[in-house]
């Protein structure tokens, strides 16, 4: 054995927090969300042309991305077994941020999200839950196909779940859903519990439906039918659909947008950032960006399905479903064929605190394919 494949393999062992991680990670997976990065910045240029804000959208993007690399890269340094034995500390503090915007947060936008000191934390939510789970399931191991550890998973998203949809914020709320399932499938569960667990979902829908905000219903009575309030509730997704179509095969040109920076369409730097970038760069910008994000959740499901721990695969698969989820609802949302919900989209929506979050994904899933590297000598392929 070479001297510095035992260095490596001591690392394994020993070394929670090793800088030298970062030379051994995935190259192509960091080139993707490079590129999408470069295309939101892009983007947000385009839409700071129709914003009157002191300081350009595409500039505080900037420094957010500056912000999220370093917290991607701090956690590509930290060894990922580490950060889920600190799954239960990160929970804890993901709830008591929750409840502190409950009772002293700011409202704004029809909601009250934000602390008294600005950010988030339903964003910081998505990956405490993460590391939570992983925490869980490689605690219980094979006890998970036993029924009452597999319904007690549900117990642990229900808390911040409930606090989420109190702001209100059913988009987030939403996303713990498909986190928690696609973990417990790789958890290796029994099929046929998740099955009923989705069969129970689908008979309580009605009592779902009675819970939701007025506005809440409103959004899914004018998907199904825009014009019944197309200057309401049904504007957002007309607008939306006629910004996307208009920009053609080829698009209008950057810039040249009219739709967008006529403020048609609103939110266009935020939610319906997509559309705007349809408008410009046309079907074949819109496919090619949507291949580039195809890209990257490929690899990062590959990274974490070639991971030599079960910690890691599960981290790996629950940062990914968290950047897919926002991924296809967005887009489907866009295009018209979902109802509008507070969505963003991963690298090109204008926001500090999501931003962060899709950062910390991208650290999380490039840290998990390190340890690989380690044991062989080598650095991740």
């Amino acid at each position: 054995m070479s001297r510095s494949a035992g260095l490596d393999i001591m690392r394994a062992h020993m070394g929670v927090f090793d800088k030298y991680n970062l030379l051994r990670a995935d190259r192509l997976l960091l080139v993707f969300a490079l590129a999408l990065a470069f295309v939101g910045v892009l983007t947000l240029f385009s839409a700071s042309r129709s914003a009157y804000a002191e300081i350009p959208y595409y500039v505080r993007q900037l420094v957010w991305f500056g912000m999220g690399a370093t917290l991607a890269a701090l956690i590509v340094c930290f060894d990922y077994r580490f950060l889920v034995s600190l799954g239960p500390v990160f929970y804890a503090v993901a709830i008591v941020l929750l409840l502190i915007v409950e009772f002293a947060g700011v409202e704004a936008k029809g909601g009250q999200r934000w602390l008294p000191m600005g950010g988030q934390p339903s964003e910081f939510t998505k990956l405490a839950l993460v590391y939570m789970l992983a925490w869980y399931f490689t605690t219980i191991r094979e006890r998970i196909r036993k029924i009452h550890y597999f319904l007690l998973t549900f117990l642990i998203p229900a808390i911040p779940g409930f606090l989420i949809l109190k702001q209100p914020n059913l988009g987030t709320a939403m996303l713990l859903a498909p986190v928690v399932f696609i973990m417990l499938y790789a958890a290796g569960c029994k099929r046929w519990h998740l099955a009923a667990v989705v069969i129970a979902a689908l008979g309580a829908a009605p009592v779902v439906w009675t819970q939701l905000k007025d506005y809440q219903k409103a959004r899914v009575m004018t998907f199904v039918d825009p014009a019944s309030d197309p200057q309401g509730q049904g504007w957002q997704t007309i607008q939306t659909m006629i910004t996307v179509g208009s920009g053609g095969m080829w698009g209008k040109g950057f810039r040249e947008g009219t739709q967008t920076h006529l403020s048609f369409l609103p939110e266009h730097h935020t939610d319906f950032i997509f559309a705007l970038l349809a408008e410009e760069m046309g079907f074949l910008g819109a496919a090619s960006v949507i291949a580039l994000f195809g890209a990257l959740l490929l690899r990062g499901v590959q990274l974490a399905r070639g991971s030599p721990e079960t910690q890691g695969m599960l981290v790996g698969a629950g940062a990914a479903t968290i950047l897919a989820f926002h991924v296809f609802v967005n887009i489907a949302i866009t295009i018209g064929m979902l109802p509008v919900t507070g969505i963003p989209l991963p690298f090109l929506s204008y926001g500090g605190s999501f931003y962060l979050t899709t950062m910390m994904c991208v650290g999380a899933m490039l840290s998990v394919n390190i340890r690989k590297g380690m044991f062989t000598g080598k650095g991740a392929s």
